[in-house]
């Protein structure tokens, strides 16, 4: 009555060792979705900030081509006549006696 056939496999053996590999299965599945998700979730936010760089790049372009246009001799030449001012025609230079000027 209490002899073990060695030719009749132990089935509560068995079905643990098919519980721990689905178990298993189940969780290497998890973490795979998760390290999957954490990829995508990447690849979207780096795909967003390099949509801002171009945007970025863009604005600076376009700043540095009006301040280019500022900068210009055209107009500060016409803010200088909008702000009425008296043309120079003669030059007078100062000049100061040796003894004012500092010597060392």
């Amino acid at each position: 009555m209490g002899q073990i056939n060695p030719k009749k496999p132990n089935f509560t053996k068995i079905k643990l060792i098919n519980l721990f590999l689905v178990v298993l299965i189940v969780v290497s599945g998890g973490f795979y979705l998760v390290g999957m998700n954490n990829i995508v979730v990447k690849g979207f936010e780096l795909q967003k900030l390099k949509h801002q760089v171009e945007v970025l790049a863009n604005e600076n372009q376009e700043i540095s081509a009006h301040k280019v246009a500022l900068e210009s001799y055209y107009n500060i030449d016409s803010k200088l006549r909008d702000l009425n001012m008296v043309t120079i025609d003669r030059i007078e230079y100062l000049t100061a006696p040796e003894e004012v000027i500092a010597k060392r």
